[in-house]
């Protein structure tokens, strides 16, 4: 475990001074992949999914970002996140659904929606934004393989995250999660994903 937080914390250092405009984006970065990594993450429950849906509902179709808290605003970025993502997973070969262009790319696009909302005029708290995206686009794809019973999955399937028959049973559960941070830290597309959003 302290290999894997290791290395993990080593390549969001790259990833963050790839990708920051500033210092303190930078230590935003780090600090929110830490804290995520630090806490897990746990498959979701019905309650979880509701609202996940209410806060991307809130802020993404009624564009009420400032109202919005920094933590809606971090799962409304989750979700944005993983409904793009499952869409260009659906347009992309099954072979580059594993790797750094997989999963990972999961994780950046969360943090280049959660990084959007400050463009926005929304959010408080850059570090508890960031983390809930992270956080709620990886219990998303914890989600997708069903681990939270019935109702989750269908819920899910109005996420646009509902089990795919070609997924690979590695992929789901919060085991998995962690390696989409290393994976989304080492990973140079992602610097000019986040400066088009921030």
């Amino acid at each position: 475990m302290d290999f894997l937080k290791a290395t993990l914390m080593e390549q969001a250092e790259k990833y963050a001074g790839q990708t920051a405009d500033n210092d303190e984006d930078k230590q935003v970065l780090q600090n929110s992949a830490q804290a995520v990594h630090q806490s897990g993450v746990a498959t979701p429950q019905e309650s979880d999914i509701h609202a996940a849906n209410a806060a991307h509902e809130k802020v993404y179709q009624q564009g009420n970002t400032s109202d919005a808290t920094d933590e809606e605003l971090g799962k409304a970025a989750g979700v944005q996140a993983f409904k793009a993502y499952e869409k260009s997973e659906d347009d992309d070969d099954e072979s580059d659904r594993s790797g750094s262009g997989g999963q990972g790319k999961l994780v950046q696009m969360a943090m280049a929606e959660a990084m959007k909302m400050f463009s926005g005029g929304g959010g408080q708290d850059k570090s508890a934004v960031v983390q809930s995206a992270i956080a709620m686009a990886m219990q998303l794809f914890a989600g997708k393989s069903g681990a939270g019973g019935g109702g989750v999955a269908q819920l899910m399937s109005m996420l646009g995250g509902a089990k795919k028959g070609g997924d690979d049973g590695e992929q789901g559960g919060s085991g998995g999660m962690m390696g989409m941070l290393g994976q989304a830290a080492s990973n140079p597309q992602v610097s000019s994903m986040l400066k088009k959003f921030m």
